[in-house]
């Protein structure tokens, strides 16, 4: 378990990671050396810590420098029609369906071929405004492209996919710089894991049959399409949805806390696994105090204490609304595939047109699937290009390169390491988040690309000759 340290400290973690996670075993060879009773031993440890390091410089090469380096990636358009009428839910199945693009791999994949262990597999699906102009985007590798154009075109088939440049290539590669700034977020779940965020369920009139059935339906993407269609020259806005399939076996904790969470809430006995120390605590006691005693006189009978601890307490038969609607969701994302998803605003523009108010346009958006009881979505103030302490400028303008840099490859802020900064969603959640607009209207009509009119096949009795 993370262990949070007062914001005083803030200055650990980078001296952790410039120092000890670097040379760390550099440190402790040292006070080997330094230690007269090891100091014998050095020719033992040392082959032990310099074989641990040449596994990550190896695992590095094969799997960034080797076999990262050759895949090939596309960026496909994708253009929806005016008027989407097929649910959402749609979406979710779309995503079932590239979650299925998971392959774990096993000891030859790993070491030999440079697969990577954990979430191997991932896309991008991007919603960018350029200078005002909107663009629903997906990046892809090459070789799942087919599967997840089949799997929209059988939800979707009113819409085009057409391959295209990358659209970071049309500002600099070095931002920011002295013509063009840079800002965005990263954003993570601020609550546990298990915990969903407001989904497209919830997004609906309560008026039953009094209004149409399009009419009840309420988007809130439209909220971001108005904003983003707001940008001017020299303006361009991208919001990532980085989504890696993730199986059980890369988070195994994931579905314990779940079941901890919702035992939890209604008040179910749990048994627990002792800790280290509570396990050396309970061999002193017994070898010193011996098996315990009950009854008296000659029924009296000696038992042994049980190991394994039980949390007992008293099942509330009765959950409230609130408990019973928590318990309910949490098994509900639980059941569903799961996507690892690093979720990224960012607004790049030339700084004589700097708009201050445009750059917290995604935080603006994903503000709509707060909920007070279950979970938020909020930024990461570490990754972020904003400094309060110590070499501000400096300091500001190392992570927005980073930053950028990250949104260009699509990779995580905390790359290499892609489980940091990144939160999991389901595929309920990842529709809720990424869909096209159920209709176009008002101001972002005319700044999205779309398709004015529906394609229909040739008619039967066409004559062909």
């Amino acid at each position: 378990m993370a262990i949070k340290l007062s914001p005083l400290f803030f200055w650990i973690e980078p001296i952790k990671k410039i120092f000890w996670d670097s040379f760390g075993w550099v440190f402790i060879f040292l006070f080997i050396l330094w230690v007269p009773f090891l100091r014998v031993w050095w020719w033992i440890f040392l082959p032990i810590m310099l074989a641990d390091k040449l596994r990550e410089l190896y695992l590095w090469w094969i799997d960034w420098d080797f076999t990262y380096a050759k895949l090939k990636w596309v960026v496909l358009e994708i253009t929806p029609p005016r008027e989407t009428m097929v649910p959402v839910k749609a979406m979710e199945d779309v995503f079932s369906i590239v979650w299925t693009i998971w392959d774990g791999a096993n000891w030859r994949e790993l070491w030999c071929e440079g697969e990577l262990n954990y979430v191997p597999f991932w896309c991008s699906w991007e919603i960018v405004s350029i200078e005002g102009r909107i663009h629903f985007y997906l990046r892809v590798l090459s070789q799942h492209r087919n599967t997840i154009e089949n799997a929209l075109f059988a939800y979707y088939p009113e819409i085009e996919i057409k391959e295209v440049p990358d659209y970071v290539k049309l500002v600099p590669p070095t931002v920011p710089n002295e013509e063009w700034d840079i800002y965005g977020e990263d954003y993570i779940l601020a609550n546990d894991e298990v915990l969903p965020i407001k989904t497209y369920e919830k997004f609906f009139e309560p008026q039953g049959e009094k209004i149409s059935a399009e009419e009840k339906r309420m988007d809130p993407l439209i909220s971001l399409l108005e904003g983003l269609s707001r940008l001017g020259p020299g303006e361009n806005f991208w919001v990532q949805f980085i989504a890696m399939p993730m199986a059980k076996s890369d988070e195994p904790s994931f579905i314990k806390n779940a079941t901890s969470y919702i035992n939890k809430i209604s008040k179910r006995p749990e048994k627990k696994n002792m800790t280290f120390w509570e396990e050396l605590i309970y061999w002193i006691n017994q070898i010193i105090f011996g098996p315990e005693k009950e009854g008296a006189g000659e029924s009296a009978k000696y038992k042994w204490t049980p190991m394994q601890k039980e949390e007992s307490g008293e099942r509330e038969m009765v959950l409230t609304p609130g408990e019973r609607e928590i318990i309910t969701e949490v098994e509900n994302k639980a059941k569903k595939a799961l996507f690892k998803t690093v979720i990224r605003g960012v607004y790049v523009a030339k700084r004589e047109n700097w708009k201050s108010s445009h750059k917290i346009l995604a935080r603006a958006y994903l503000s709509h699937f707060s909920t007070q009881n279950m979970n938020r979505i909020q930024f990461s103030a570490v990754t972020r290009p904003k400094v309060h302490y110590i070499m501000r400028q400096r300091r500001t303008f190392i992570r927005a390169r980073k930053l950028f840099r990250m949104a260009v490859l699509r990779l995580t802020p905390g790359f290499p390491d892609r489980k940091k900064f990144s939160s999991i969603y389901s595929t309920e959640e990842m529709a809720t988040l990424f869909h096209f607009p159920l209709r176009i209207t008002g101001m972002v009509y005319p700044t999205m690309s779309k398709i004015e009119s529906k394609k229909a096949g040739p008619p039967p009795n066409l004559p062909i000759e």
